[in-house]
């Protein structure tokens, strides 16, 4: 009899501790966060400065320096800035000075999306003038859109969406295009 509430005790504890752990794994919840514990998912600043000069180097070579009103540094590879106004220095020897309200810049890949009234002369001569610019460097297409002027030599191109090289040397024109050619145009 001894040993029959022995086992009959330790069954009865087995049970209870079965019922303990069926209740933590099927019954309970896990609390939400709190915003103290929440992990940030958005891009966070890490320096905002303001009226500074960012320039990028590679192979001993300046790749662009811009004047910046403000510059915010989102990631790593990722600047926000307002009020720029620089050079890009051109692999064929060429410099395209831009002006902009705003960029986003994304420093490993030198990418440029310059927005809020964009224009940039190239110093061997031709003209871009439009609301937003994004330029991707390595297979140098650049691509205007709102409002875009294209001037080079003798010719005028404008249209609402302007695919492009750094050079403006070749493009494909989208949305109210027109080009007229022989004539003196300003530049503004």
């Amino acid at each position: 009899m001894k040993n029959k509430n022995t086992i009959l005790m330790a069954a009865a504890g087995l049970i209870a501790l079965f019922l303990v752990f069926a209740w933590l794994f099927w019954g309970s919840t896990v609390p939400e966060p709190t915003d103290k514990t929440k992990k940030v998912e958005t891009d966070t600043t890490k320096a905002t400065v303001h009226n500074t000069v960012l320039h990028r180097d590679a192979d001993g070579k300046r790749l662009w320096e811009m004047n910046v009103g403000e510059a915010i540094q989102l990631n790593d590879n990722l600047i926000r800035a307002k009020q720029l106004k620089g050079t890009i220095y051109l692999s064929n020897g060429d410099e395209m000075y831009v002006t902009a309200n705003g960029a986003d810049i994304k420093i490993k890949s030198n990418e440029f999306t310059l927005t809020n009234g964009v224009t940039a002369r190239l110093k061997q001569g031709g003209f871009l003038k439009a609301k937003k610019v994004e330029w991707i460097q390595k297979k140098d297409i650049l691509t205007a859109t709102g409002a875009v002027k294209v001037i080079k030599e003798d010719m005028m191109a404008t249209a609402e969406k302007i695919i492009t090289s750094s050079k403006l040397e070749h493009f494909k024109l989208k949305d109210k295009a027109h080009v007229e050619r022989g004539g003196k145009y300003e530049e503004k």
